[in-house]
């Protein structure tokens, strides 16, 4: 599956494992539902390795993850989902 970043300088095409990684694909998938990610900045960019955003407070210290914002669900964290098969290949 693969979800479609739209960003003011370009679009990001982002592939989820969700057979590897559940938990963490469908926290994604909820949190982008109830348009969490809406305005957030990109706050680091390493060049040829990585671009962070996704952080509320444009900050870069963190959210919660869509658990912590249901009903009777109170937990901001959730068990790392870490696979040996998945990795990246390519830089």
């Amino acid at each position: 599956m693969a979800v479609l970043l739209e960003t003011s300088i370009g679009d990001i095409v982002i592939d989820l494992k969700t057979s590897e990684a559940p938990t963490a694909c469908s926290n994604f998938l909820k949190l982008c539902k109830v348009k969490y990610y809406n305005n957030c900045l990109i706050y680091s960019v390493q060049k040829d390795y990585i671009a962070e955003t996704g952080d509320p407070t444009n900050t870069g210290t963190g959210g919660s993850s869509i658990f912590a914002k249901l009903p009777g669900l109170r937990s901001r964290f959730f068990k790392d989902e870490v696979s040996l098969s998945v990795k990246h290949a390519v830089r």
